[in-house]
């Protein structure tokens, strides 16, 4: 610390540089009663100011792993009173790694876990809800790029949110993230005042383009995944760390997938039986063509079950049904395709995939070769009332524009499937 001190007994004002390192950020803030993240080590320089019982800070660089950060920060802790931050965060930079010790997830991309007896993937550090009701705050949060950490995803560039701490109660309005020519909008809240925080997440997903959002190694040239995504999420759950929060969670989650193609590459990768069975195989370079997609995903009690889900591609349409558990991590899925060719040999068999998140596993589900001689309209029926149902799915209050037009698309795509099945 370079600078002067004023009432050095009462501490009453200082005025000051200062470079400031540790081995985290809430081992700082502990002392002063400021609620910060548990972080990887770090190291900062700025000035510092005080008056009375106001700290004033402008913080001119801050590296936390691989985060780079700047911003102006206010905090007052007048006597008998609840203390409070207020500022600007800003960065180049701010990777969810370095704030991952705080939520449960690894410290460093690709970092292992602590061995646990299980392979369940969702985040099962609780949290650390006492903290929430040390102080109030309300900080602007800008930031130029946000890395989620998984190489599989780009980075959404710029982020910006406020959050806003109030008596207990987290929230994170007003989120604007830029990702893959597109944008996730919304809020969530987290509510720390009784023994098991309350969850509350809003989002808008819109104009999100699947080619550049994956970030899957291209060969000779072809993307694996190709479509604009967007849709809805309203989510609520109980509980005390990630884990237990999705595992009691209800609410839903309606996604569109338009304009696309999926590679042979994928195709070839599930071998080939299992492209054979559901009619996938495609030759040579060719792309599978994808007109439109929808999931109308119910949550209840942590359990997901699409309502429907379907993909139409050029050729077929594919339905999913089962269920998933948030709460078990297990995987009951079954995909269906209905071939529009309606030759008798285009039937195809359904294809299973279960499994656990962290271990998904797909195969052709076992049946009588009898099965491969049942015309295909007997399969129709059973489709029908699925594909009649996607014209019903809505997106809820204040649907944008492009989702309006992505769920209409798909409406119309489907809807002659629909009338023209036995019993539609």
């Amino acid at each position: 610390f370079d600078g002067e001190v004023r009432d050095l007994l009462v501490s009453q004002g200082l005025a000051g540089d200062y470079t400031l390192s540790g081995p985290s950020l809430a081992a700082v803030g502990e002392p002063l009663g400021v609620t910060l993240p548990t972080t990887p080590a770090f190291s900062m320089r700025g000035r510092l100011t005080r008056e009375g019982t106001r700290w004033t800070t402008a913080v001119r660089q801050a590296t936390i792993g691989k985060s780079q950060l700047s911003g102006e920060f206010q905090y007052d802790k007048p006597e008998n009173a609840v203390p409070t931050l207020t500022g600007e965060l800003r960065g180049r930079e701010l990777w969810l790694a370095d704030l991952g010790p705080a939520v449960g997830v690894p410290a460093e991309p690709g970092a292992p876990r602590a061995k646990k007896a299980t392979s369940r993937v969702l985040p099962d550090k609780q949290f650390d809800l006492p903290s929430l009701r040390a102080m109030n705050a309300n900080v602007n949060v800008k930031l130029a790029r946000f890395e989620s950490g998984s190489a599989l995803l780009q980075a959404a560039e710029p982020l910006n949110a406020r959050i806003v701490l109030k008596d207990g109660v987290l929230e994170l309005r007003d989120i604007d993230a830029r990702v893959a020519r597109g944008q996730v909008a919304g809020l969530m809240r987290l509510d720390g005042r009784e023994p098991k925080a309350r969850w509350q997440a809003r989002l808008r997903v819109s104009g999100v383009h699947l080619e550049q959002w994956l970030n899957l190694e291209r060969k000779n040239g072809q993307r694996w995944v190709t479509g604009v995504m967007g849709g809805r999420i309203a989510l609520d759950g109980v509980g005390r760390s990630t884990a237990e929060l999705l595992a009691s969670a209800d609410g839903r989650m309606v996604l569109y997938w338009t304009d696309g193609t999926v590679s042979h590459l994928i195709v070839e990768a599930a071998g080939i039986d299992i492209a054979q069975g559901l009619g996938l195989l495609v030759r040579g370079d060719d792309a599978l063509q994808v007109n439109c997609g929808v999931a109308d995903l119910r949550v209840k009690d942590g359990m997901v079950t699409p309502r429907p889900m379907v993909v139409d591609t050029k050729d077929s349409v594919v339905l999913v049904d089962g269920d998933m558990s948030l709460a078990t991590e297990r995987l009951n899925l079954v995909a269906k395709v209905d071939p529009k060719d309606k030759s008798p040999l285009t039937l195809r068999t359904p294809l299973n995939i279960q499994g656990t998140l962290g271990d998904p596993r797909l195969s052709l589900q076992k049946a009588p070769l009898l099965r491969k001689l049942v015309p295909a309209a007997v399969l129709g029926v059973a489709v029908a009332p699925l594909a009649a149902i996607v014209p019903l799915i809505d997106l809820g209050e204040d649907p944008d524009d492009e989702s309006l037009r992505a769920l209409s698309e798909c409406n119309a795509r489907l809807a002659p499937v629909s009338k023209r099945r036995p019993g539609s």
